[in-house]
């Protein structure tokens, strides 16, 4: 009886001593289950979350394609400009001519044919400018065609210095109706009388323009009159550009035999 009960005073202090490990070890291995178990992810953790898709604007509507009818339609056009009014022809004479490089201004004197060598006239003077009145009236449609001595009783005519005028010189031409106009020197050239094409010189049509003539040395005493003749052609001031090439002269008729 007495050893049973050392036996479980035995056992008693066995499991007193065992017993303090025991419970650290309980504690450590709860707290472990914790641990794992806090750490550990929960599903809705582990999965990704799920990729949307940014959703974008509607797309606008394509346009319809034109029906065939619409296509043959006709297309508006825009009006064409109203065309200028025609400009109305002058009617008044000219009364006065003005060359300021030759220190010209003058009066001017209308003449008609002098039939006895079948060209115009010139009046009697030196220092007057005819003009032909059966050619045109300067500025309109045509060919005005002035005149002038080279020389007239000994003495130097307006004219005499023609040929030295540079092209793009001014003429300023006045009106009866004090009106005055600008032209400006497009060609000027000498010609031999006897080869000088003077239907064309003399020609009234064409496009507006002033054609101003004179003789030029020597004078010839058996035809009465100078071998050479001047023609200076003038245009109006506007729309003139100096011509590039520069004009040629007008090719020579025949020479009489």
């Amino acid at each position: 009886m007495k050893r049973y009960k050392q036996l479980y005073v035995i056992l008693a202090l066995v499991l007193l001593t065992l017993l303090p490990f025991f419970i650290i070890s309980c504690g450590v291995g709860r707290a472990a289950v914790e641990v794992s178990v806090e750490e550990t992810p929960s599903p809705e953790q582990t999965l990704p979350a799920p990729y949307v898709v940014p959703s974008l604007p509607p797309s606008p509507d394509p346009m319809p394609a034109p029906s065939p009818e619409a296509a043959i339609q006709p297309q508006e056009e825009e009006p064409s400009p109203e065309p200028e009014p025609e400009k109305a022809p002058i009617e008044a004479w000219p009364v006065r001519m003005c060359i300021p490089a030759l220190n010209i201004d003058t009066e001017i004197q209308d003449t008609g044919t002098d039939h006895a060598v079948n060209s115009m006239a010139i009046a009697p003077s030196g220092t007057i400018i005819s003009w032909w009145r059966e050619s045109a009236i300067p500025g309109n449609e045509g060919n005005a065609i002035f005149g002038g001595h080279n020389k007239w009783s000994g003495e130097l005519g307006l004219l005499y210095s023609l040929d030295t005028l540079a092209i793009g010189d001014e003429m300023d031409i006045e009106y009866a109706d004090g009106t005055m106009l600008k032209f400006m020197l497009e060609s000027v050239f000498v010609y031999a009388l006897a080869t000088a094409p003077a239907n064309i010189i003399m020609d009234t049509g064409g496009e507006a323009r002033v054609t101003v003539i004179t003789c030029k040395e020597p004078f010839n005493p058996q035809i009465g009159t100078s071998d050479n003749r001047i023609v200076a052609i003038f245009k109006p001031e506007i729309g003139f550009v100096i011509p590039d090439p520069p004009v040629e002269p007008y090719p020579p008729r025949e020479a009489k035999t």
